[in-house]
């Protein structure tokens, strides 16, 4: 091993010579003005570089061997499921060769010990003149140490396989030679190509190499190895770059690496071969596996069992702990190895920009190279694709980032985030910091205006500062990044991070549901996309319910895609709804029950839940989105649910997750997927805390539409709201107390269904729960301002009748019923109000929403009740851990 290291190491440094040289001899003299005599290196015969790269890839040459050893290693992670008998020497090759030694007569032993003799050149470096060369017995034996040395008969066998190392190690002495040069050859005398090119030539002999035109004769794999090679395009740095390597690497490296994961996708695969298997809209398992098994039995399994073996190598290579240590059990992305390749191919003082998405910096398992990237950043800039401002064949909601790394040091760089132009870049870094602060949108368009408040230090102490409020594995220097727009967003992430109450806390009952895909499969659903009379007959899916709103979408009948549901009107749902259900039970309801989770051997569907959707899309108004779901439903997996020791807090907790401050921790943290883990860190309310009476009376209107929510009304009304419980907003217009006219007793009048008063609840429990978490007024301005596009936009266009029907400009929140042309003529009838008449069906005056001033106000309200408590001594605000 350490004979082959050495020859690889003097090999090497004879490419990195020839290129060295070749670089010189391409070079064309370019007279630079100003420059000196001799400044740029210019060739003393100028040489075409195709002649250069042709010697340098020639068959035999140390570039050649090198680049073939290292294919050969590479094609074994791509290596055909086909031939692998070449391998293991199970094939038949092996076993006629093998038949044929067994017959052959023995060969008369050598006159003497001369195994090979011949007459060498004179070379720079060597003798003055030719010299006669042989090789022995004797230099073979001296060469040959420890468990190598019995294997001098094993050189001569005509056909090797590659069973183990000692193979390998065979192939390897093939390439790269069983001798050393003496050591007195130096690769630096070599000034001109020709003269390395008669070196070149006599290496073979020199050091024990085995010709080109026998490799493949003694080792049948390494044909295949060849066409792999030849198919995948291995490309190896340290040998195309060579000269560039030996003088420390690159000083700049600029790229856009491709942004690929590995994943098998079986259709696509096939459909390469069959469009049926792309264009069918959900064909029955019976009817794919037939079609498969028609096409392979047609075309054969050759193409197929390629293209799977070329994602299987890709995937291990880039999770190998010995390829890619820092990627190991990450998600394989080809541009997190070209990330961790350029870090290793910068000189000490190399700097790179790259462009690439930044799925690394969150996660559970990317610790590794995220704490990586952090002590090479040196810039940040977190892009998003709006508009197609970048790229045209990418999603409009695609994010990137790019990257500027140096060295390896202690975290420190500066990181902007949400933009959405690339001249705001070097702008904000170069700002002054004068002028009005921006945020996501400016004038209906996206905010591209530059400052320096967007631009945010990072150092060990923010890290550890986020580490707080993130609670990951790995410590501070392996925190999963925020992506702050302003940096006055740092107050209310310090709120949510100090903040010592967590749901962890309570030890909730916590259910996923039935796995969608397993759970038909096993016979305990179906799809069945119908009517049902009961709740406890019904599988929610996300779009069922929304934010506070337990009754949200239903689908139709039929529904073949995800845009096949109708929203809902609470002002015209019956006391008793009970929605259409795309899934169905498959079995009797013990084996149905049977197969839910267990809460105190009781089945979740005998509680109130607070049930929320999984997945979280940051493109859209609001991300999380949670209700109060009475039992009797069950759901699906893109649903979670969970219970706590009590309804009551259930409930409170319910209040939380309806509020602005816990959907933008959503955002900050860049949880896509609010899992149970995750889910388990999320902000607890204390049902003691002074605010729990205000917040449990909206959270309870908001999510009591129907009646089967009366016991849980009767159980958690309280009898004081009416004496202590209104609008925080006092400059809400049309809109009737919040507490008045209640009793224990459910009533359809119960709950709030205009869309006026439940949106006027819904920002008062935003503000509620700021006011709660710690976060000032103005924090809540800045996240809503600076998080919050779409529901910007949104509500800069909406108002609200005196019947609390909502109108809106955005088609994207048009109010129950509401056409385009209403809203066209609102905007006639503010501008004229007495010679135009409202649009029909709605009723003057009109209300324009200002959620930020609305904000404001009930912000006020809860904290001048919050600070009274305190100031009186029946409250101390928790200290946090």
């Amino acid at each position: 091993m350490q004979g082959l290291a050495r020859r690889v190491e003097y090999l090497w440094g004879l490419v990195a010579r020839r290129l060295e040289i070749s670089e010189r001899d391409i070079s064309r003299r370019i007279p630079v003005w100003g420059a000196e005599d001799g400044w740029l290196r210019s060739p003393e015969v100028a040489v075409q570089r195709e002649k250069v790269l042709a010697d340098l890839e020639s068959v035999d040459t140390p570039y050649w061997r090198l680049k073939t050893l290292m294919d050969a290693w590479c094609s074994l992670w791509f290596w055909p499921v086909q031939s692998a008998a070449l391998l293991d020497g199970t094939h038949e090759v092996y076993r006629r060769v093998a038949e044929l030694e067994a017959t052959a007569v023995p060969e008369a032993e050598a006159a003497d010990d001369v195994l090979m003799a011949w007459e060498a050149d004179a070379l720079p470096g060597f003798a003055a003149g030719p010299e006669q060369m042989s090789l022995t017995r004797e230099n073979v034996e001296r060469r040959r140490a420890g468990r190598r040395k019995e294997q001098v008969k094993g050189r001569d066998r005509a056909v090797v396989a590659l069973a183990e190392l000692d193979d390998w190690l065979d192939f390897a002495e093939s390439l790269l030679g069983r001798r050393d040069v003496p050591e007195d050859s130096l690769i630096s005398e070599f000034e001109r190509l020709d003269e390395l090119e008669r070196f070149e030539d006599a290496l073979p002999d020199l050091m024990g190499m085995e010709g080109a035109h026998h490799l493949e004769e003694r080792y049948p794999w390494a044909g295949v190895a060849r066409d792999v090679a030849r198919r995948q395009g291995f490309f190896h740095w340290e040998l195309e770059f060579a000269q560039v390597f030996a003088r420390g690497g690159f000083d700049v490296q600029v790229g856009n690496p491709p942004w690929v994961q590995p994943h098998w996708h079986e259709n696509q695969v096939l459909a390469e071969l069959e469009p049926w298997f792309m264009l069918a809209e959900k064909p029955s398992a019976a009817e794919w596996r037939l079609r498969k098994q028609e096409l392979m039995e047609a075309v054969g399994h050759g193409y197929f069992l390629g293209e799977l073996a070329t994602n299987a190598g890709v995937s291990t290579v880039l999770s190998s702990p010995a390829t890619y240590p820092l990627l190991a059990g990450t998600k394989t992305d080809l541009y997190r190895a070209f990330m961790d390749q350029v870090w290793r191919h910068a000189t000490l003082h190399g700097s790179t920009g790259l462009i690439h998405p930044d799925t690394h910096f969150g996660g559970v398992r990317e610790g590794a190279i995220r704490a990586a990237a952090y002590r090479h950043l040196r810039v940040h800039a977190h892009f998003v694709n709006s508009a197609n401002w970048a790229f045209e064949d990418l999603n409009r909601s695609a994010e990137f980032g790019m990257h500027i790394y140096g060295t390896s040091q202690e975290p420190n760089f500066m990181h902007l985030s949400e933009l959405r132009g690339a001249d705001v870049l070097p702008a904000s870094l170069s700002h002054n910091g004068n002028g009005p602060t921006p945020g996501i949108k400016h004038e209906g368009s996206w905010d591209i205006r530059p400052h320096r408040e967007r631009v945010v230090h990072v150092n060990s102490t923010l890290l550890a500062s986020w580490h707080t409020l993130m609670s990951s594995e790995g410590g501070a220097a392996q925190t999963p990044l925020l992506h702050p727009v302003l940096v006055s967003e740092q107050g209310a992430i310090e709120a949510l991070a100090s903040y010592p109450r967590r749901l962890a806390t309570y030890n909730p009952l916590i259910t996923t549901g039935y796995d969608e895909g397993a759970a038909q499969k096993q016979g305990l659903i179906r799809w069945g996309n119908q009517e049902v009379s009961s709740l406890k007959d019904v599988i929610l899916q996300g779009p069922h319910f929304a934010s506070a709103l337990p009754f949200s979408k239903e689908p139709r009948i039929p529904c073949r895609s995800n845009r096949d549901w109708d929203p809902l009107a609470p002002t015209q749902l019956p006391e008793g709804y009970i929605p259409v259900t795309n899934y169905v039970w498959a079995t009797d309801e013990a084996t149905y029950t049977a197969a839910q989770s267990n809460w105190n051997d009781k089945p979740p569907t005998s509680h109130f839940r607070l049930a929320w959707r999984r997945m979280i899309p940051f493109d859209s108004s609001r991300c999380l989105h949670a209700a109060l779901i009475p039992p009797g439903p069950a759901h699906i997996d893109g649903v979670s649910s969970m219970a706590l020791a009590d309804n009551r807090l259930t409930t409170l907790n319910a209040g939380f997750w309806a509020a602005l401050p816990l959907d933008y921790l959503l955002r900050i943290t860049g949880r896509r997927h609010l899992q149970v883990s995750e889910a388990r860190k999320m902000p607890a309310p204390d049902p003691k805390h002074p605010l729990a009476p205000a917040l449990l009376l909206r959270t309870l209107r908001l999510n009591a539409l129907t009646n089967h929510y009366a016991q849980l009304w009767e159980e958690l009304f309280d009898p004081q709201w009416e004496g202590y419980e209104g609008w925080a907003n006092t400059n809400w217009s049309n809109l009737k107390p919040l507490a008045a006219n209640l009793n224990s007793t459910w009533r359809y009048t119960t709950p709030l269904r205009t869309e006026h008063e439940r949106r006027a609840a819904l920002v008062e429990l935003d503000a509620l729960v700021a006011a709660w978490l710690g976060i000032t007024a103005d924090q809540l301005a800045t996240i809503f301002k600076s998080r919050y596009p779409q529901l910007y936009d949104y509500e800069s266009v909406t108002y609200f009748d005196a019947n609390g029907r909502k109108i809106a400009g955005d088609f994207n929140t048009y109010g129950h019923g509401q056409t385009k042309q209403d809203y066209l003529d609102l905007l006639a009838h503010l501008e004229d109000p007495e010679g135009t008449p409202p649009p029909v069906g709605y009723q003057a005056p009109f209300y324009k929403a200002d959620r930020e001033s609305e904000m404001r106000a009930a912000h006020a309200h809860f904290q001048a009740r919050l600070d009274a408590e305190i100031a009186a001594g029946r409250w101390s605000p928790p200290q946090s851990s």
